[in-house]
């Protein structure tokens, strides 16, 4: 399996919480951390440890000069360590070379407090610097530092009136805004935001609790559930949600009526209700059985997909399509989402952190998704993918979220403009997939995973669309060409072709018994509705590597 190139490091930045004293950093920082499953330092404690006495006892015994000394040994260790939550003193950032080494590591979030609400707070005892006059002490320091605390700010919380955890829920959407890249789909019923970025899994919360979701179903294999699900599990139940694990085997048999129906089962023994939310965490059939049970149990729950794999992030988690194979008639195996449902997400939250543990066969069967929008509907894309599949293969993050958030751009706006597949503009996403879910089905699930199938599906397209004329004659090179490069299949195995028709006469877009498919014209765009002959079809098949 292949994990993160030696030396790279997650890119997802510290939550440095500053401000001044009695502003609630300390305890605002420990719910951070128990929300997010990151270590929280507090360079005062840190000072505390070190010193073996208490700051108080520090600026008494050994003066100010000192205390700063040992804060700024602290502040240097804090900066270093990836992810945490940091809490500094109040005049730690006043220190240049503090404040340098802290805004590199993270997130300054300036906990901001009015002058009553932190002499309130803060204990006279403790605080040497506010002895004797007090509020005139705090005045004078804190109309010092405001401009300071306000240049240094990435965020500004005001803290006054609100519980800690407010502040920290405040804190926590600031952080999932500045740390993800948002895409938006927006449809007649309400609009729902796609979340890309890296290391961005433990901000699901703030989803959760923007939907007033209490109690939720996550629904993963258990691997992931190993790897990710547990994780999380812990720090949504910090935020006050109740998680339920539903664990299904990984593989194509878990995307079936079978599968939905114990899910229901364990869902109602646990005594989920309407209120609920599904959350699917995995790749493209953890996504499609999640959001199957959620659109279907107790008529209709709310859904956060939570997608694992590139396919998943790019293509199959968003848009509300959810389906599971049911096998009917003579076919040979299950046919591919014959039953299911539309039912779209509240939120999508794409970590590309997660793609670090994604085998690298994998990783290359996501891009067949990602070469197959930048045909059918941004030839730039395309372009792009091609320029960079090296750092793409080479799995860097800041290509992947870009990747990410491209190509769910390009969904977003398809599904905008036609959600149910009713005006036909929706079906130019199924290039490729018409012998894709055949060549699927012929090999009984167990030969091709899904992209490496779309890869030689998009192949034998573009060659049936040169041969009716439908498409330009380099289409069909040119997309050989970077899925080669990708290290992607782009023939057809010495499969019967007239087997594979068979299994084209179920395909969804089909109508009176005709096969119909979505084809390229010219890289970028794409015409749907195309019917085609059968034996025209068989012939292709034939010449691209079928057998009679």
């Amino acid at each position: 399996m292949d994990t993160l190139p030696a030396g790279e490091e997650r890119a997802v930045k510290n939550v440095v919480l500053y401000g001044f004293m009695g502003a609630g950093k300390t305890a605002v920082g420990e719910e951070l951390s128990r929300r997010l499953g990151w270590p929280f330092l507090d360079t005062d404690r840190m000072v505390e440890s070190r010193a073996g006495k208490s700051v108080a006892r520090i600026f008494d015994e050994d003066g100010e000069a000192v205390f700063r000394a040992l804060e700024r040994e602290a502040v240097g260790e804090a900066a270093r360590v990836r992810p945490a939550v940091v809490a500094c003193g109040g005049g730690a950032v006043l220190d240049p070379h503090n404040a340098c080494a802290l805004k590199a590591s993270g997130h300054m979030v300036w906990l901001r407090a009015s002058l009553d609400s932190v002499l309130s707070r803060a204990r006279e005892g403790q605080r040497p610097l506010l002895r004797g006059d007090a509020r005139g002490r705090a005045a004078v320091l804190l109309e010092e530092r405001t401009p300071r605390y306000r240049e240094l700010a990435d965020v500004v919380v005001d803290t006054d009136g609100l519980s800690v955890r407010e502040v920290a829920e405040r804190v926590l959407t600031e952080l999932l805004a500045r740390e993800a890249q948002t895409v938006t789909v927006a449809l007649p019923a309400g609009a729902y935001p796609v979340r890309v970025g890296d290391g961005v899994l433990p901000l699901v919360g703030v989803e959760l609790s923007r939907l007033g979701v209490r109690r939720c179903a996550v629904l993963t294999h258990p691997r992931l559930w190993r790897l990710y699900g547990a994780g999380l599990a812990e720090v949504l139940r910090a935020g006050g949600v109740e998680v339920v694990p539903v664990l299904v085997p990984p593989g194509e048999r878990s995307k079936s009526l079978g599968a939905a129906r114990k899910v229901y089962a364990q869902m109602a023994a646990a005594e989920l209700d309407r209120a609920c939310a599904v959350v699917g965490l995995g790749g493209g059939v953890v996504g499609d059985l999640a959001g199957f049970v959620a659109g279907t149990y107790m008529r209709g729950v709310r859904l956060l997909q939570l997608p694992t794999t590139l396919l998943a992030q790019v293509d199959a988690s968003v848009g509300g399509k959810a389906a599971v194979n049911v096998s009917v008639g003579k076919a040979q195996g299950p046919v591919r989402n014959l039953v299911g449902v539309f039912w779209q997400p509240q939120a999508v939250v794409a970590d590309v952190a997660t793609l670090r543990t994604l085998p690298l066969r994998e990783l290359r069967a996501g891009l067949a998704e990602c070469v197959k929008h930048g045909a059918v509907r941004d030839a730039r894309l395309l372009e792009w993918v091609d320029r960079e599949l090296v750092n793409l293969l080479r799995r860097r993050t800041d290509r992947l979220a870009e990747l990410v958030a491209r190509n769910v751009a390009v969904k977003a706006e398809v599904v905008r403009q036609d959600e149910r597949e009713t005006g036909g503009l929706r079906e130019v996403l199924n290039f490729g997939h018409t012998v894709a879910h055949a060549l699927e089905a012929a090999t009984g699930y167990r030969v091709y995973l899904h992209g490496e199938a779309v890869a030689i599906g998009m192949v034998v397209e573009a060659e049936l669309g040169r041969r009716e004329g439908v498409t330009e004659g380099s289409v069909a090179e040119a997309l050989r060409s970077v899925l080669r490069r990708a290290g992607l299949p782009t023939r057809v195995p010495p499969v019967s072709a007239q087997a594979l028709v068979g299994f084209m006469r179920l395909d969804k877009k089909n109508r009176s018994g005709r096969l119909r498919f979505a084809l390229v014209e010219r890289l970028g765009q794409a015409r749907t509705g195309v019917e085609v002959p059968e034996e025209a079809v068989a012939s292709v098949l034939r010449e691209t590597g079928a057998s009679p």
